[in-house]
């Protein structure tokens, strides 16, 4: 009797799977007014505080007291340059980093420091 009921049960949850899945999702959404009006890419129209850049540069200005190694890295760990401080002579560089990124992570000599970006620039000495 136990297997007659393990059959009938998985065929019913067979069919249900069939059935249910099978269904469309009846969302009433109305269709955007302007959908039809835009022929081509180049009659799209943004804001004029658009910004179409998906990248920025950063002009780094950086100096040490001692001779060190450098590695620069977003918030995630993605490393972006790497080079070698020599002791009181301001290494200057300028990078292209994505345009989310507000705030580098910079490990000199094992140490890590977070700096935030402002206008485009980060002055500091370690």
């Amino acid at each position: 009797m136990k297997p007659e009921i393990n059959k009938l049960g998985f065929t019913l949850l067979i069919i249900a799977l069939i059935v249910f899945s099978c269904r469309k999702d009846l969302n009433d959404l109305s269709p955007d007014q302007n959908a039809g009006k835009i022929k081509s890419f180049s009659e799209l129209k943004a804001t004029s505080a658009f910004s179409w850049k998906t990248t920025q540069n950063v002009d780094l200005e950086l100096s040490a007291t001692v001779r060190s190694s450098l590695i620069i890295k977003s918030p995630t760990g993605v490393v972006f340059h790497k080079a070698l401080l020599k002791s009181n002579i301001t290494y200057k560089v300028s990078i292209t980093i994505p345009n989310y990124t507000k705030e580098l992570t910079f490990e000199v000599n094992g140490t890590q420091y977070v700096l935030k970006i402002e206008n485009n620039r980060i002055i500091h000495s370690f």
